[in-house]
């Protein structure tokens, strides 16, 4: 990991099935935030590029969410990619994929400072009523980078502990997991907080939770983006449309530090528990998904 990262979680609020209007308002988001406060990482929330799901299932919705998808490469990595090699930024952005065959996937994509696809994750564990309109995922992949490594997850793949254990394993260093959340009644307020720490704390790694504001289809979606360090501790939070933007600096020594104490990697028993499906890095760069 660099000695240093800074980090930008934009609680982007996209307009319903409008891709372009969405990605010139994500490139202006880049931009700004390079001119003010100059980012090596601008994430952006779940299904970014479309905003998120009706509460109940729609054939009409699914051809036009279908319609509004984007492949890989595609208009996404066109216009991010521009804005990237414009401020030397790395950009994670969600987005609704269509794949090969017509498929659709819930995807987070990550596009490196010379505006070139570095990897994607399709999102394997999916939500309510998202198998009807996406294709699962099948794997948990790292990324290599000039920041360090990196995991991407999308929001229901965080239930899943073992997802995240399985990419520090491989060697991650930065979890990034992003999310289309709206508060669900009984449910802690501050629950995304407790995710954040929690997997933070678990695997002694950086965790940057990206949730989206705004409102659709009924829901409210939460913000309270979250960033937390490798002993659990809080870097930086928000707490609503007054926090549009959540920032950090992720220190490499803190790291070292906490793997110093707790080497996850090393010092888990498999032989009691069982062991993982090991994964490499991919350090290769990638312009589409492995077809699952």
């Amino acid at each position: 990991m660099k000695d240093h990262v800074d980090v930008a979680i934009v609680q982007f609020e996209p307009r319903p099935l409008d891709l372009a209007g969405n990605l010139e308002a994500m490139a202006e988001a880049v931009r700004a935030e390079a001119a003010g406060n100059p980012a090596d990482l601008v994430v952006f929330p779940e299904l970014a590029t479309t905003g998120y799901l009706p509460p109940a299932y729609s054939d009409d919705f699914r051809r036009r969410l279908a319609s509004a998808s984007d492949t890989i490469p595609g208009r996404t990595t066109e216009t991010l990619g521009r804005v990237a090699r414009e401020t030397g930024t790395h950009i994670v952005v969600g987005l609704a994929e269509r794949g090969e065959d017509e498929e659709l996937f819930n995807t987070l994509l990550l596009i490196g400072p010379d505006g070139e696809t570095i990897g994607a994750h399709r999102k394997v564990h999916l939500w309510d009523q998202e198998p009807g309109y996406f294709g699962t995922g099948r794997r948990f992949g790292v990324l290599d980078t000039g920041l360090g490594r990196i995991g991407l997850s999308v929001c229901h793949d965080s239930r899943f502990p073992e997802a995240t254990r399985q990419q520090v394993v491989a060697g991650a260093e930065i979890l990034i997991c992003v999310f289309a959340y709206a508060p669900d009644p009984g449910v802690p307020a501050d629950i995304l907080t407790h995710r954040t720490v929690t997997r933070a704390w678990e695997n002694a790694a950086y965790y940057v939770l990206a949730n989206r504001l705004g409102s659709e289809y009924g829901a409210d979606f939460a913000g309270r983006s979250v960033i937390a360090g490798p002993t659990g501790q809080i870097l930086s939070a928000a707490h609503g449309e007054r926090d549009p933007v959540v920032r950090a600096r992720l220190h490499r020594r803190p790291l070292a530090d906490a793997r110093r104490v707790v080497d996850v990697a090393r010092e888990r028993r498999p032989d009691v528990y069982g062991d993982l499906t090991p994964i490499a890095p991919e350090t290769t760069t990638t312009s589409r998904q492995e077809r699952p």
